[in-house]
């Protein structure tokens, strides 16, 4: 039988560049999230896109969203050999 659980993590975001379309970087506040570790998660926006508009999505972005919530799927196989 498969469980689930749920981490979650409070987070902000802020502006990455790699070589090409800026990004959108998720910045966990903490390293709560099992799943994630290790994991850089961003949003590539459009090309073109002005650093002023960049910036009001990061402030939208930073106002409402508190956290983020990482549900995982394990079979109880899997979690008894491992334990």
């Amino acid at each position: 039988m498969a469980t689930t659980k749920i981490e979650k993590a409070g987070v902000c975001f802020g502006i990455g560049r790699q070589a090409g379309p800026i990004v959108i970087e998720v910045r966990p506040h903490h390293d709560t999230i099992s799943a994630l570790r290790g994991v850089q998660v961003g949003f590539e926006l459009l090309n073109g896109i002005t650093l002023e508009r960049v910036k009001k999505i990061l402030e939208v972005l930073n106002e409402n969203v508190i956290g983020v919530l990482v549900t995982t799927a394990s079979d109880g196989k899997t979690e008894a050999a491992a334990g």
